[in-house]
């Protein structure tokens, strides 16, 4: 295929598709040092080969290093044009992170068949994920003592990678060597870890203060963030919805006559229903209607770039979530950042407002209510009506 006819149709599928005309001008200059590349290399024709050398030549003529820039920009342009070369149309779907996977050939094989038994044994995809990744920690372990078969392992090295791994870690990474070794049949693995009972870490969670609280309403009110984001951080601070569930929210979960908005959680399966708040209902009623991409999908909340797809994963929340907090001033100080402080807020202000913790783990979504108390801990002034008074304890304490 011509090169200049290839590219030529790249440019007008951009416009088509609604890029703006900053992005279409950097595709411009992609081009104009892909054609020059070309002419160096005595090429006329597209050729997949061709496209992989133009991807690799990622060293700046400036300075003679690695360019990120021409990294990211050059393999995304052949992406597109590689797409248009096998299947007759521009691929313009945002590409997911890719998740890592082992490098070891004999460490490939046991994650790939421990990956197709957890997807066999649980529907859910945030438990796969959660174990899989037990794997592959286990696995980038053995790789970096020299051991390539996971049959080599002992009950000595297996309590090595337990003491040298993270105290908040140990709790979770029992179960997933219990998981492990079930799936491996190794019975002598799993009762020398039986006897192990990792400390469960509990702490007061972090969460907003009055100021900081106040200092996002006045951003969200003064119009200094687009409306998309200004309905994810009210929509967080008022439901405590997860990040997977909200880029998977669509406009059909919102029954506007009864003022509610219905979903299934992914984590656990069950479905809630929390009612939208005037304040949430008008931010996403002014987002849908004046901001709001026209796509051709049913998604809630979208890219404000094109190509218009639903938001990709949970670091895309983060970001919105990090860029709003950094406009209203808010420090990270240690703390968690993304939907995740909004969801702690969002309980930790239901606790102060005396709402029972029945109440509270249904509208998180919580299996149990158990999973809601940790959230106690953010009432200060209510934690401090606990503290017994240390008069007539002892003579030793109090003399």
């Amino acid at each position: 295929m011509d090169i200049d006819t290839i590219c030529k149709m790249l440019i007008e599928a951009l416009r088509e598709v609604g890029y703006n005309e900053s992005t279409v001008f950097n595709y411009q200059g992609v081009i104009r040092r892909f054609k020059t590349f070309c002419r160096d290399k005595g090429f006329v024709n597209y050729t997949p080969s061709l496209g992989k050398m133009y991807a690799e030549d990622v060293i700046s003529k400036k300075t003679g290093k690695f360019s990120k820039n021409r990294y990211h920009s050059q393999g995304r342009f052949i992406r597109l044009i590689d797409s248009y070369f096998i299947t007759g149309h521009f691929d313009f779907s945002v590409l997911a992170l890719r998740k890592a996977t082992p490098k070891n050939h004999n460490h490939k094989i046991i994650y790939s068949k421990y990956g197709n038994f957890l997807r066999s044994e649980y529907s859910n995809k945030n438990t796969v994920h959660f174990y899989e990744y037990g794997l592959y920690y286990l696995l980038q372990y053995l790789d970096s003592l020299g051991i390539d078969d996971i049959n080599s392992l002992t009950s000595e090295i297996v309590i090595k990678y337990i003491q040298n791994s993270k105290p908040c870690r140990q709790r979770g990474i029992l179960c997933e060597l219990r998981s492990i070794f079930r799936y491996l049949k190794k019975e002598d693995l799993l009762s020398s870890i039986a006897g192990i009972h990792a400390p469960r870490m509990k702490r007061i969670i972090p969460t907003l203060t009055d100021e900081e609280q106040h200092a996002l309403r006045t951003v969200i009110d003064n119009g200094d963030i687009t409306s998309r984001d200004a309905a994810i951080v009210l929509l967080g601070l008022s439901s405590g919805i997860r990040a997977c569930d909200l880029i998977k929210l669509k406009i059909s979960d919102i029954d506007w006559l009864n003022e509610t908005i219905s979903f299934r959680q992914s984590k656990t399966g069950n479905l809630v229903c929390h009612p939208l708040i005037s304040l949430v209902g008008n931010a996403v009623f002014r987002y849908i209607t004046e901001e709001r991409p026209n796509a051709k999908n049913d998604f809630l909340f979208l890219r404000q770039l094109a190509p218009f797809d639903p938001l990709a994963c949970h670091a895309s929340c983060y970001t919105v979530v990090k860029k709003v907090f950094e406009k209203a001033g808010i420090a990270k100080d240690g703390r968690i950042f993304g939907m995740h402080m909004l969801r702690h807020n969002a309980a930790s202000t239901m606790v102060k407002n005396t709402v029972p913790i029945e109440t509270i783990a249904a509208i998180l979504g919580h299996s149990s209510p158990d999973s809601t108390d940790i959230y106690i801990t953010t009432d200060e002034h209510r934690l401090k009506e606990c503290v017994l008074p240390m008069t007539g304890i002892s003579m030793e304490v109090n003399p």
